[in-house]
C-alpha cells in the first residue's frame, strides 16, 4: 500500500539560514513560501520533498508516505485506529498541504507524526541531467527509536512494511517495494531523526555532489564510502543551522524477489558500514550526531 517517501517535514529555528543551505549548497529548489513555511523539491514531480517550518528548536515535524490510493489511505487509517500504540489526528481527508490530494494523519508508536498521501497533484520540474549533483528524490529516512522491536512490529503491521536485513539488535531496515529500504530505525538511547538520505544519479553524480560541498567549504561528516547491508553509498553532512543529518546516496541493492529474499543479521563491523573502507571511521562524533537530540516535536503535531 506505500510506495515511498514523498518528503520530510523539519522545524528550523533560523529560515533564512536553513534556506540558504538547502538552496545553495544541498541544490533544492524553493517551490514556495507560505509565512514561515518553506517547501523545497527536487528533480522529480514531488510537489516538494522537504517542508520547512520556524520553530523554537529543530525539530521532526512530518514523516510523509506515498500511498497507491485513496483506498489504500483508507484502509492504513483504520490499522492505525484498531492499533493500540497508533493515534489518528483525524479522518482521512482532503490534504491540506502543498499539492492537495487525500491524507491521514496519525501518531506512530513513538510519537512521530506520519502523514499517508495519494492523489497528490505533481509538479513541473526540470529533471536531473546526466552528470548534475542535485538530488532527484528521497531515498529513505533512517529514524533513532528506543525500542527497535516495537518500532519494527507497527511499521509492518500498519502500513506493510517488510524486513530486509538487520545490523545485530541496532538496526532493522524495512521496505516495500524493490529498493532495499525506504525507512530504517536505529536503536538509540531517544527518539529522533537519525538521517534524510537523497538520491543522485548514479555513482559520477554521487561524488560530483561530495566534491562539490567539499570544494565549498562543508567537510563531510562521514564519508564517502558504500554501506555492506543495503549496499549504497553514503556521503554524509549537516545542516549548520539546525544540526540535522543529511546523506547523499544512490546504487542501493533491489529485492525483485520477494520469496527468494531471506533477512539476514549482519554484525556491526567496518566491513558492514563501509565495504570500500575509503570512509573516515565511524567514531563517537559521528554517532552523536547521527543520534542527535531527543526530539520536542513528539506527541505535539505541527499546525499545519
Amino acid at each position: 500500500m506505500i510506495t515511498h517517501v514523498r518528503s520530510v517535514g523539519l522545524g528550523v529555528p533560523d529560515l533564512g539560514r536553513a534556506r540558504e543551505f538547502y538552496e545553495k549548497r544541498w541544490q533544492l529548489e524553493a517551490v514556495r513560501t507560505e509565512g514561515d513555511l518553506l517547501y523545497l523539491g527536487a528533480g522529480c514531480a514531488e510537489s516538494h520533498v522537504l517542508r520547512l517550518r520556524v520553530t523554537p528548536e529543530p525539530r521532526m515535524d512530518l514523516l510523509c508516505l506515498g500511498a497507491e490510493s485513496a483506498g489504500a489511505v483508507d484502509r492504513i487509517a483504520a490499522r492505525v485506529a484498531r492499533h493500540p500504540e497508533g493515534k489518528l489526528l483525524g479522518d482521512p481527508a482532503p490534504r491540506q498541504d502543498l499539492g492537495g490530494g487525500y491524507a491521514v494523519r496519525f501518531l506512530d508508536c513513538d510519537g512521530r507524526v506520519v502523514e499517508v498521501s495519494a492523489e497528490v497533484e505533481d509538479r513541473v520540474f526540470r529533471p536531473v541531467e546526466e552528470l548534475e549533483s542535485r538530488p532527484l528524490a528521497i531515498s529513505h529516512v533512517v529514524l533513532n527509536t528506543r525500542d527497535l522491536q516495537r518500532a519494527r512490529a507497527f511499521y509492518e503491521s500498519v502500513l506493510g512494511f517488510r524486513v530486509s536485513d538487520w545490523v545485530e539488535d541496532i538496526m532493522c531496515f524495512l521496505r516495500v517495494g524493490p529498493a532495499h529500504h525506504i525507512v530504517a530505525f536505529t536503536r538509540a538511547p531517544h527518539v529522533s531523526l537519525n538521517h534524510v538520505a537523497f538520491e543522485v544519479n548514479g555513482l559520477d553524480a554521487f561524488m560530483r555532489a561530495t566534491g562539490r560541498l567539499m570544494r565549498e567549504g562543508v567537510a563531510p561528516l562521514w564519508g564517502p564510502g558504500r554501506h555492506g547491508v543495503g549496499n549504497n553509498t553514503f556521503s554524509y553532512f549537516q545542516d549548520p543551522s539546525s544540526r540535522f543529518v543529511l546523506e547523499y546516496t544512490t546504487a542501493a541493492q533491489m529485492i525483485h524477489d520477494d520469496r527468494a529474499w531471506t533477512p539476514q543479521v549482519h554484525p556491526a563491523n567496518a566491513q558492514t558500514t563501509d565495504q570500500w573502507g575509503t570512509a573516515n571511521p565511524r567514531d563517537e562524533l559521528v554517532s552523536a550526531a547521527l543520534c542527535g537530540l531527543p526530539d520536542p516535536g513528539l506527541w505535539t503535531p505541527p499546525p499545519v
